[in-house]
């Protein structure tokens, strides 16, 4: 079962950092060039904590401080919630929904190793657009789950897409072997 899965094995290992000292106009500025809703923070190189895009929110613009003069040491959040990398998903979705957090850091013997966010979780099912049905767990796709994946990234059961021919959210064309429903099979039937 997919949330039975180690934290760790879903947690994006390449960080992206700001020191402590740096103001939060240039987090800010960082996190729009990366398209990113948060950065670890570091002291003196070591993780210490996390500023996201509600802190930017709740601390900076909807308190009136100036992002220019205010350091990200100041808004960030530490130390940021974490759950060490042998822990269970669900035992890390159980912690995100009790802290009422997007994002978790993942740690192995204390020292922050990677990060994942709600929206790695929910990319874990693929659900056909089709039918609604889920397909299967991203991992579980080597060992054999069959899908089709349009270029805008929707996803169809096989049979679905057979049937269905063309992408219901592009319109491209999903597969060339059309199977057409027994009459008996559809609501003219």
């Amino acid at each position: 079962m997919v949330l039975e899965v180690k934290a760790g094995s879903i947690a994006k290992r390449s960080l992206v950092t700001i020191d402590e000292d740096a103001s939060v106009a240039s987090a800010a500025k960082l996190m729009g060039e990366r398209d990113l809703g948060s950065l670890v923070v570091t002291r003196k190189g070591l993780p210490v904590g996390i500023m996201t895009e509600r802190d930017l929110v709740k601390k900076i613009l909807a308190d009136g401080r100036d992002p220019r003069s205010t350091k990200v040491g100041d808004v960030m959040t530490s130390p940021g919630v974490s759950i060490e990398h042998d822990q269970s998903l669900s035992q890390a979705i159980d912690l995100m929904n009790k802290r009422k957090i997007r994002r978790m850091l993942v740690t192995e013997n204390g020292k922050i190793v990677g990060i994942f966010t709600q929206r790695d979780v929910l990319a874990l099912n693929m659900v056909c657009l089709h039918c609604g049905k889920e397909i299967g767990s991203m991992l579980q796709v080597g060992s054999g789950v069959a899908y089709v994946q349009c270029e805008c990234a929707a996803r169809y059961h096989t049979d679905c897409a057979k049937t269905i021919v063309h992408c219901l959210d592009c319109s491209r064309t999903l597969v060339t072997n059309v199977i057409y429903p027994d009459p008996s099979d559809t609501m003219a039937g």
